[in-house]
């Protein structure tokens, strides 16, 4: 399980307050308008603390941030949306950076050995050590 600093986030909209809690991803699932050629869809999407700050209607609607240990943590002071604190982004940023996804290593198979000495090839050994030259006539094989 991650590490969940933002448990959840609620926000003002359209006369009530509407909570979104934050899944095992550290992310939150918010609907989402697009327009995709002249027409008006609405999808879930998961955003992190960071997206739900820059979302056009959420950081709108007063935003305020369900902390772990209990607390609320209002957002925007006093409602204004265009300026936002340094508290209220680092809350974002620390929850961001502690469920961002680590990267795996990745095993590489493909490593090659390389020899101090070139291989020798054996087929020209035995061509040196004159085991070519062996008497086969001599053999008795018991067919005569």
């Amino acid at each position: 399980m991650k590490n969940k600093l933002i448990t959840a986030v609620s926000f003002f909209y359209e006369g009530e307050r509407h909570v979104v809690k934050c899944t095992t991803t550290g992310k939150f699932r918010v609907p989402v308008t697009e327009v995709i050629e002249g027409r008006v869809r609405t999808k879930n999407k998961s955003l992190t603390a960071k997206q739900i700050l820059d979302h056009n209607i959420i950081k709108k609607c007063d935003p305020t941030f369900y902390l772990q240990d209990g607390r609320k943590h209002r957002v925007f002071h006093g409602g204004d949306a265009t300026y936002l604190p340094a508290e209220s982004e680092g809350l974002a940023e620390k929850h961001d950076n502690a469920n961002r996804p680590r990267k795996i290593p990745k095993l590489s198979f493909s490593k090659k050995k390389t020899l101090d000495y070139p291989p020798n090839d054996s087929y020209t050994e035995y061509e040196q050590s004159g085991l070519w030259d062996w008497p086969f006539d001599e053999i008795d094989d018991g067919t005569d």
